[in-house]
């Protein structure tokens, strides 16, 4: 069948006209007798479906007959020729429309034969689109069915005062299509009949106290369209408006709804256009004028003048209706206007004065009322209470905050009393942003408490919440260890605190004081607290408040290091190296020759100068530090003995009267003659042979030490 569908018939160069019906009621054009009449200007939307009665002849010259058709007539206003490319809504080559044109004065009951058809099966005749009609290019009068032609024959002459019968088909397939008239005949202007104009209209709403209307159509039809030569029609849907089928009553009964009208103008041609328009009723909504009482409040309290918050009358007026918006005015004549109160949560006015209320609902319907203002003084007072303190919760915040407990403060106040906390005087006295924790968190700050029974007001109390600060605790960074070998720590407060407390945590989480003031000694590694305390009095000297802050650390231990064994030394050879070993609890640094450094985490030595040296091992934690002195055996590579007293002897280094004293020193030739065995703690070799000088040459050397080794090597005599 042929789905509700927009047809969009548009002329050469794109010019859009209407596709315009004129059918008997209750019929849709799918039979001769309801075609839909072509007009001018606009857009078709149709029920139309299946194939109505069966009236196309089988025996034509197209071999074929209606399945899903659409019946157009066309009345011919300007002459010349007139052909339309049909394009299916779908590509698709199985999507088949074929088309019967019968004329030029057929009639339904003489419809005769067609003058032009095409039943191309654009799927069987192998097309590459699946598009048909009528143009100049074509020869032909008709082809199909099946896989004869190709979709396209030759389109007509037309005359002014022919008329046409189209009969559209769609064997196979679903979907719509777009309708594109072509030819001389559409130059310049439609050929087809202009279309009458259906004017648009504005919505019509009425609003009732029970949201029920009936509406007359009948006064609507000259605004839509006041030609008497024109029929004008309503329908509840826009396809039923463009069928011409299913027309409503004249008379509408609405309630609580609102529902979209179609107006069909039809003219003596058959040829239509449609506007659609909203009828709507609802309710008025209702407003009960109360009477609102507030609290004198302000510097006078007994002048009868004082703040107003308007919106508090919506109670009783309106039960808080969210679906309804209300405005406030001084005056009818500023209601009348629109000149309403800009901020009716704070309004001003004397005992006895109207405000003139408007009330508009969802639905836009208007109430209007009064509301009687009544200002009653002050009745009576309550003692000063307050301030509240505590301290704040986070002691880094350059705002300190802290939590205060409402509840116990109106319990303990407030008792028995009918009270609202506000956080301004002009919020207590309007009643705006009411404080509804009862536990709140902020800064410091000053809290109105409205004490009233049935809205007349005792008194309006203020007191102050403070927040005190919380001490801040810093300790030295790095903390001091207790030395195992000089076992006391001392650690040294920051100053500024009313109170100091250092406590020592043992393993099970005992507590024990080993301080209370700024400085302290401490004799044991382990885990401790330090406790600070700030005292907050009034000018009394009345403590108000005590704030205090702990932090825990930890004193860990260290200690002086020992050598064990001592130091390794890899001597006699070009780099002289030396290894450090020492034991203990501590974290130790390395220096060798000088006791103020440089220092160095490595407990080895490179490049180490013969003779001696002394090792010193220090604690990181400034537990102390130790030393060791070694030798490192060692020799010149040549000597010059010119009794210049530079390099006039030869001797080994590292060898003293506590370090190897029993050691051997041989001197041979290149000749392998022993010329000087040499004490080794002496000055050394001066280069002579019972006293008389050797020649400059290379000589040779055997040491034997007291811890065992033994080597040799050659230095140079220079003269």
């Amino acid at each position: 069948m042929l789905a509700p569908k927009k047809y969009l018939f548009i002329l050469f160069l794109f010019f859009l006209i209407d596709f315009i019906s004129a059918q008997t009621v209750n019929k849709l054009p799918n039979d001769c007798v309801n075609a839909i009449t072509v007009c001018g200007g606009g857009i078709f939307t149709s029920n139309a479906n299946g194939s109505g009665i069966q009236e196309i002849n089988t025996t034509n010259s197209c071999n074929s007959e209606e399945h899903n058709s659409v019946w157009l007539k066309i009345s011919i206003i300007q002459a010349g020729t007139l052909g339309f490319t049909l394009t299916p809504s779908s590509s698709k080559l199985e999507v088949d429309y074929d088309f019967f044109v019968y004329g030029p004065s057929a009639t339904c009951g003489n419809i005769g034969q067609a003058i032009r058809c095409s039943t191309t099966n654009p799927l069987a005749a192998g097309q590459t689109s699946n598009s048909t009609g009528m143009n100049g290019s074509e020869s032909d009068a008709s082809e199909g069915p099946g896989e004869s032609g190709n979709g396209f024959v030759k389109w007509l002459n037309v005359a002014v005062g022919d008329s046409y019968f189209i009969v559209i088909d769609r064997p196979i397939g679903d979907g719509g299509f777009d309708l594109q008239w072509t030819g001389s005949a559409t130059t310049g202007k439609s050929p087809f009949p202009p279309a009458p104009t259906a004017n648009k209209i504005l919505n019509k709403k009425e609003c009732t106290i029970d949201g029920k209307f009936d509406f007359d159509l009948n006064t609507y039809k000259n605004q839509i369209n006041s030609d008497s030569n024109n029929t004008v029609d309503f329908f509840a849907s826009l396809n039923d408006a463009s069928d011409n089928i299913n027309p409503i009553p004249n008379t509408q009964n609405i309630s609580e709804e609102e529902k979209t009208i179609y107006s069909r103008v039809t003219n003596p041609n058959g040829c239509f256009d449609i506007t659609d328009f909203k009828i709507s009723a609802y309710k008025e909504p209702i407003f009960n004028n109360n009477t609102l009482v507030q609290c004198d409040l302000d510097n006078n309290s007994t002048d009868k003048t004082t703040s107003f918050n308007l919106t508090q009358a919506e109670a009783q007026g309106i039960n808080n209706n969210p679906d309804y918006s209300m405005f406030y005015y001084k005056s009818i004549a500023d209601r009348n206007s629109g000149g309403s109160i800009i901020n009716p949560e704070n309004f001003t006015a004397k005992d006895g004065e109207t405000i003139y209320v408007k009330v508009i609902n969802k639905n836009g319907c208007e109430a209007e009322g009064e509301i009687k203002l009544k200002v009653n003084p002050t009745l009576a007072g309550l003692d000063k209470i307050g301030p509240f303190y505590v301290c704040a919760n986070n002691e880094s915040s350059i705002t300190p905050e802290g939590t205060f407990d409402l509840k116990y403060i109106k319990d303990t106040h407030f008792k028995n009393l009918d009270i609202a906390l506000y956080n301004s005087l002009n919020d207590a006295s309007l009643e705006l942003n009411k404080i509804t924790s009862d536990q709140i968190t902020t800064a410091s700050k000053t809290i109105y408490a409205r004490i009233e029974k049935n809205n007349e007001c005792q008194d309006v109390k203020q007191f102050d919440l403070v927040v005190n600060k919380k001490p801040i605790v810093n300790l030295p960074n790095p903390l001091p260890l207790i030395c195992l070998n000089d076992p006391e720590a001392f650690i040294t407060a920051e100053s500024g605190f009313d109170e100091y407390k250092w406590v020592k945590i043992d393993d099970t989480g005992n507590e024990t004081t080993v301080g209370t003031s700024r400085n302290v000694t401490i004799t044991s590694p382990g885990n401790y607290k330090l406790i600070l305390k700030n005292i907050y009095s009034d000018a009394a000297g009345v403590i108000q408040n005590e704030c205090s802050n702990f932090k825990t650390f930890t004193i860990n231990t260290s200690n002086i290091a020992t050598f064990t064994p001592d130091p390794e030394v890899e001597d006699i050879y070009e780099n002289n190296r030396v290894t450090v070993f020492v034991e203990g609890k501590g974290d130790y640094l390395y220096a060798i020759e000088d006791i103020v450094g440089p220092y160095q985490t490595s407990n080895v030595f490179e490049n180490v100068p013969k003779g001696f040296a002394t090792i010193y091992v220090r604690d990181k934690n400034g537990c102390g530090t130790v030393s060791k002195t070694i030798s490192i055996i060692g020799y010149d590579k040549f000597f010059t003995p010119n009794n210049d007293n530079h390099n006039d002897y030869w001797r080994i280094s590292g060898i003293n009267s506590s370090t190897q004293s029993g050691s051997y020193v041989f001197i041979f030739d290149k000749y392998g003659k022993l010329v000087k065995q040499l004490n080794p703690l002496s000055r050394g070799w001066d280069g002579t042979f019972n006293g008389i000088p050797l020649p400059a040459s290379d000589y040779w050397f055997r040491v034997k030490l007291d811890d065992g080794r033994d080597f040799k090597g050659h230095f140079t005599l220079k003269r």
